[in-house]
């Protein structure tokens, strides 16, 4: 889970996002310091000059010899520590300065007198003069020292803020991205009147008006495309039914029988037509109830139980409860049924069916063994008059429309139907039903 987690936070395009910003204030920051760098390069000369100058009237101040008590004075006042050392004298103002330069110490270019460097952290520098040597270094009481870090705190955290609020102000520019990753989910679901909000004025309106669009036109072109369907059904009624009546005065013959059976197939064909459609427009009023999942599941699954291979419940809480129309799911487990037994041997394992909970979602399983669905056909088996066996003979029946009205009475319930198969292998279709029982 926590991989899982780590994974979904870096495909984030908002984490992406910021990385970006992080990564382009740190160039920044490298490109403003290297600017500084070379100008304190510039400037270092009469720096050095200025700081010589300096510390050669501190030390003209303490006196010949250099008095101890003049050099604590001045201490105190420019808040540096002294460190006197000669063959007759030394004293210091403070025991944190080093009683000797190491290697590391450099010269200066100006002076080869003065040499400076780091000592424990803190900036130190030496004087050579003709009556001693002199070692001064910040004191430990620099007030700004406290004040050094206090700015710090300060940068963070206004570095903390900036970055934040670049986020949010992202997050809020990009939310209709998030909008349109909606849109898609509801339009793959099959709910084609969803729309994506249009509250921005930029390009990604003109993408969210775009997908409007495009989902209105599908919309439009499958009702086309089913009322098509329905009106060509429902006019074939007609003419079959006169074909019927025309048979009938026909002598037998072997051309008669061969025509009746057509015709019987034809009408069969418009009935489970219409009878889908009918279905389909029926789901949207569904009469759902409170239902014992294990005593449905064993009414349903009588008819069956005798059919080879047989069927067996391998794993079924009797204390599971879901919200149905009756009706309309047991329409759903009688094409899943009939399709599991239709497509398994006589010898083969019986099929299985089981029940677990799934977060959300109660899911029921049914598993044969039979001769499963190629791979190349797994995307297309929900496609109305989509068929595996392409020969499309009376043995096989059916004509495609089961398991595209099982989708369609599964999302009419807020649950969904899943297909995993291997040719010769079996197969298993999972039915999700939503927990929150209302």
């Amino acid at each position: 889970m926590p991989t899982q987690w780590f994974k979904k936070i870096f495909r984030s395009v908002f984490t992406k996002l910021l990385v970006v910003i992080i990564l382009a204030g740190i160039c920044i920051n490298l490109v403003v310091g290297g600017f500084f760098i070379h100008l304190r390069n510039q400037f270092i000369g009469p720096f050095h000059k200025n700081v010589e100058q300096y510390l050669n009237y501190l030390i003209a101040d303490m006196g010949t010899p250099p008095m101890l008590d003049r050099a604590r004075e001045i201490a105190r006042e420019s808040f540096l520590d002294v460190r006197y050392e000669s063959p007759d004298l030394h004293w210091t103002t403070s025991d944190a300065l080093p009683t000797d330069i190491t290697e590391r110490f450099r010269s200066w270019r100006q002076n080869s007198d003065i040499r400076f460097g780091k000592y424990r952290g803190r900036h130190i520098i030496e004087v050579a003069t003709e009556q001693g040597r002199f070692i001064f270094g910040p004191s430990r009481n620099l007030p700004i020292d406290s004040a050094r870090h206090r700015l710090f705190v300060i940068m963070l955290v206004l570095l903390t803020l900036i970055l934040t609020a670049a986020f949010f102000i992202i997050r809020h520019i990009l939310r209709p991205v998030k909008w349109l990753n909606t849109g898609v989910k509801e339009v793959s679901r099959g709910n084609l009147k969803h729309r994506v909000p249009l509250k921005k004025s930029d390009e990604l309106r003109d993408l969210a008006a775009a997908f409007n669009n495009m989902t209105d036109r599908i919309r439009d072109m499958l009702h086309s495309k089913e009322q098509l369907l329905l009106d060509v059904s429902h006019e074939l009624r007609t003419p079959i039914t006169r074909m019927k009546v025309a048979l009938e005065f026909l002598e037998d013959s072997q051309a008669k029988k061969s025509l009746q059976a057509d015709i019987e197939e034809l009408e069969k064909m418009v009935s489970e037509i219409l009878e889908t459609a009918r279905r389909q427009h029926k789901y949207e009023n569904l009469k759902k109830q409170r239902t014992h999942l294990a005593d449905f599941i064993q009414k349903t699954i009588t008819p069956f139980e005798k059919q080879p291979p047989g069927i067996e419940i391998v794993d079924l809480d009797s204390e599971i409860e879901v919200e149905i129309d009756l009706e309309q799911i047991k329409t759903v487990f009688e094409n899943v049924l009939n399709n599991a037994i239709k497509y398994s041997q006589a010898d083969s394992a019986p099929v299985q069916i089981s029940a677990k909970y799934d977060q959300a979602y109660v899911v029921v399983k049914i598993t044969d063994f039979g001769i499963g669905i190629p791979e190349e056909d797994l995307a297309h088996i929900f496609e109305p008059f989509y068929r595996v066996d392409k020969s499309r003979t009376k043995d096989t029946g059916g004509y495609g429309l089961g398991l595209s009205l099982c989708k369609t009475i599964m999302e009419a319930h807020d649950g969904k139907i899943e297909v995993q198969s291997a040719p010769q292998e079996g197969t298993t279709v999972s039915l999700y039903f939503p927990l929150n029982l209302k």
